[in-house]
């Protein structure tokens, strides 16, 4: 079931996402408590599951966006061009990851995706509020650098919209460096008109 918010993207509802943890997939150990998984081709992806996270993820990030900008901002067209270039976030062009609970549920994701040559940008970070505190967070930034490593990247990419206090910090722990405004990131070459509301970030590897 879903509710619709304020700014039109539909929000999931119920205590659980994907209760049952598919059997596609590769195992990623992770932090205790955990389970999480990577994959290799769109197939393996639990589309059900992991579209409803997506629209989980993209409502919380819809109503930072209206109530520090005043006006509503179209995620559906975010969704819609995430699962269009999926194949940007699975090998050999990035990673995708989507974490759950042992005791079931989804609860965290994480997506990285190729710029360019020398260039990923880390996308989707998102963790349930019950999972927040554990670390895992930090888990899915830490995993994301090393595959961006282990691809050959040298430096990433990153945004988070203003009024997100938790995402600046968590960046700036790891290495990361705020800086101007770029044209390179995926929300900003799909909505423009967004740049002015996010705070941008890069690190070099």
């Amino acid at each position: 079931m879903t509710t619709a918010t304020q700014a039109g993207v539909p929000r999931p509802t119920g205590p659980e996402i994907g209760s049952d943890i598919p059997g596609a997939g590769i195992d990623v150990p992770c932090l205790p408590g955990y389970v999480a998984r990577t994959f290799r081709s769109v197939a393996e992806i639990p589309r059900e599951t992991a579209n409803a996270f997506m629209l989980e993820y993209i409502a919380t990030q819809a109503e930072i966006y209206e109530r520090v900008n005043g006006e509503p901002v179209d995620g559906a067209a975010h969704i819609a061009g995430f699962w269009a270039s999926m194949e940007r976030v699975l090998p050999p062009q990035g990673s995708y990851y989507l974490v759950w609970s042992e005791q079931g549920g989804l609860v965290g994701m994480g997506a990285l995706r190729r710029v360019d040559q020398t260039t990923g940008e880390m996308k989707h970070l998102y963790v349930r509020p019950e999972a927040r505190g554990t670390g895992l967070g930090r888990w899915l930034v830490e995993q994301r650098i090393r595959d961006a490593r282990s691809m050959g990247l040298k430096t990433l990419i990153a945004d988070t919209l203003r009024g997100n206090v938790e995402m600046p910090a968590l960046y700036s722990k790891l290495g990361f460096v705020e800086t101007p405004p770029n044209q390179l990131g995926a929300a900003v070459n799909l909505m423009p008109h967004v740049a002015a509301a996010l705070h941008f970030f890069r690190k070099k590897l």
